[in-house]
């Protein structure tokens, strides 16, 4: 059920669709996310959606690179990385997200960010 859970939510946020990701949590959900330039709460499936969503909403592209899910004890870890552009410029950003689930649904979340980094090119 997290695998299928873990899927739902990642692609979601890949494809920038609001509505599949508020799916994913329980309506009373309580949300905190250390990003660049700090932390940032939520409470509640729209609300924590919004927030996630926004952070990409000016990304032209948005392409995954990576993803993986897992447990920690009692909690769900899902950890992706995208590519993206914005304004012009690509760049590769991840989240590790761990989840308290209830009745298929993400209940609480912790998330960490490493902020929209330049994209490096290996040569």
């Amino acid at each position: 059920m997290s695998d299928d859970l873990g899927t739902r939510y990642v692609s979601a946020v890949a494809s920038q669709d609001e509505a599949a990701l508020r799916k994913c949590f329980a309506a009373d959900v309580a949300f905190r996310a250390l990003i660049p330039p700090g932390l940032r709460e939520r409470t509640g499936a729209a609300e924590t959606a919004a927030l996630i969503s926004q952070w990409f909403g000016d990304s032209t592209e948005l392409r995954l690179l990576d993803s993986r899910s897992g447990q920690v004890g009692d909690r769900l870890h899902l950890s992706y990385r995208f590519a993206g552009v914005e304004e012009g410029e690509a760049y590769v950003v991840e989240h590790h997200l761990f989840c308290t689930m209830s009745d298929g649904k993400i209940q609480r979340a912790d998330l960490l960010c490493s902020g929209f980094r330049p994209a490096v090119t290996s040569v």
